[in-house]
């Protein structure tokens, strides 16, 4: 493209010289110029017209304004078809996620562009901004004030909504973000419930993870927060939260109704993890393998998602780390009930039933809830389980039943007991013993007695197969596994030959009875 100064020159030259002299001193392209000579004459056409379509300023821009090139017709020589194709393909997953109510978790063109670059396309980021924006409506962006923080001063934390497939099932799951407010330092976990548990465990882990205390956390009106509101600013905190800032000696601050900017740093971070995190990936086994994909994706920005001085998060936190409170041990927190046992020996939570020992049945007891579990207690623990979250969900442990299904021994086989044993023990009992249910509770009742491994009567079992197979018991395996473990102990044995030998014949004795 020739500059201004030499369509100048061409014009002047125009009076004097003819086009092949005016090439010959300029060392422009005849072509070129005969096309701003044509242009120039053009314009001056354009002045002798009594109704022209431009007006005077159009036409002299014309004459005076800076060579442009016409650029609609030229072909693009990296993005290629195939190129253009994948960036489609890109912006249409997007469409089908805002689709399926999944808007804050659409692929930003940042992580479009990383995608594209590891495939190995060599182009700009912004020529992607420019094929993007042929597919996207333009969006209008609100305009912040720049503000300035101290290094550990304030840390933002927000809830986000996050909707993934678990094991083939859609679910929703609340994703807790805290984000330092000098350093832009991210740290998430997903929890089923947005409730106080979980709200509570976020900021124990945070602080643990952080391994100090910032100043301040900023938060918007969220009911785990705040009690109530009293007159029209200030408000009352829960007590859970107020234990939590007198432990940790932090203060709090809330944004104004209907004003999350003012907590801005979370509130950007809470769309990008959603964005730079589940719209990578969103079918998980679990969410504990959701929140190590989450964890490994928050590590990975922490480290290059370096702002306009070129440092990244996790440097900056380093200088943040001398300025923190010194944190005390691990806080413990859990919430405690009194529940009932009813007939079936559960308790329920939460439209959720859990199992205890049947000797507990039309009893009261205390539960502790955390997040991720529930522990029962008669004085002492009695009872473990993975804590539920849904509507009329059992979880039912078969070792608390099996004084009651020794009695009954016709209820084993249709009971929800059964039903949720480990596969392994299941497969046991329809392979071998389902005409001998009472059988099958002992060998039960001996396992978890001796804390034996499922892995241990299988193997048991399977040498039993090759001595006797068509004559499975459960006391065959009991004494074959014993004098397993009897052989493995037989060298550090401390007794006479005599009592050894006597030991050893009331096993057999009782294969042979069995």
């Amino acid at each position: 493209m020739i500059r201004l100064g030499q369509k100048r020159e061409i014009i002047i030259l125009y009076f004097r010289e003819n086009k092949s002299e005016i090439s010959r001193k300029t060392g422009i392209n005849r072509k070129t110029v005969n096309k701003y000579i044509n242009e120039y004459e053009d314009a001056l056409k354009e002045f002798e017209k009594v109704e022209s379509k431009k007006s005077k300023e159009e036409i002299i821009e014309i004459i005076t304004g800076k060579p442009k090139y016409k650029v609609s017709n030229r072909k693009p020589r990296k993005v290629t078809e195939e190129l253009r194709i994948k960036i489609e393909e890109l912006v249409k997953a997007n469409e089908l996620k805002r689709q399926k109510g999944l808007r804050k978790q659409t692929m930003p063109v940042t992580q479009m562009y990383e995608i594209i670059r590891d495939e190995g396309y060599e182009i700009s980021i912004g020529t992607i901004y420019n094929i993007v924006k042929k597919f996207n409506t333009k969006r209008t962006k609100e305009a912040y004030i720049k503000q300035r923080y101290n290094p550990g001063e304030i840390v933002e934390f927000d809830w986000g909504e996050v909707k993934l497939e678990i094991n083939g099932i859609n679910k929703k799951f609340q994703m807790a973000v805290f984000t330092f407010a000098y350093s832009n330092y991210r740290y998430a976990l997903l929890y089923e419930k947005q409730n106080m548990e979980s709200f509570i465990d976020s900021h124990v882990r945070f602080f643990e993870h952080i391994g100090g205390i910032n100043k301040t956390i900023v938060y918007d009106n969220m009911k785990v927060a705040i009690r109530k509101f009293v007159g029209h600013n200030d408000r009352e905190l829960t007590d859970d939260l107020t234990k939590l800032s007198l432990y940790y000696k932090f203060d709090i601050r809330f944004c104004n109704v209907r004003k999350p900017n003012e907590k801005g740093h979370v509130e950007k971070s809470v769309n990008v993890l959603k964005q730079r995190a589940f719209s990578i990936k969103d079918k998980f086994k679990n969410i504990d393998d959701a929140n190590e994909f989450l964890s490994s994706r928050v590590k990975y920005l922490n480290e290059n998602m370096k702002n306009t001085s070129n440092i990244s998060p996790l440097k900056l936190l380093k200088e943040e780390k001398e300025y923190l409170i010194c944190k005390p041990p691990k806080y413990e927190y859990s919430i405690i009930k009194e529940v009932y046992v009813d007939k079936y020996s559960t308790i329920t939570l939460n439209n959720c039933h859990y199992s205890v020992p049947v000797e507990y049945t039309n009893k009261w007891l205390k539960v502790k809830l955390y997040p991720e579990k529930i522990i029962i207690y008669d004085e002492k623990p009695i009872a473990t389980h993975k804590r539920l979250y849904g509507n009329n969900m059992w979880k039912i442990e078969i070792n608390h039943y099996l004084s009651l299904l020794k009695r009954k021994p016709g209820a084993l086989h249709s009971s929800l007991a059964l039903h949720q044993v480990p596969q392994k023990i299941k497969k046991i009992y329809n392979n071998y013993f389902t005409t001998k249910p009472k059988e099958f509770i002992n060998l039960l009742e001996y396992m978890y007695k001796n804390n034996l491994r499922i892995n241990d009567i299988e193997e048991t079992i399977e040498k039993l197969e090759r001595i006797s197979p068509k004559d499975i018991s459960a006391t065959k395996i009991k004494i074959l596994y014993e004098n397993k473990i009897n052989n493995n102990q037989k060298n550090k044995y401390q007794g006479t030959i005599e009592e050894y030998s006597r030991k050893q014949l009331l096993h057999l004795k009782e294969l042979i009875k069995s």
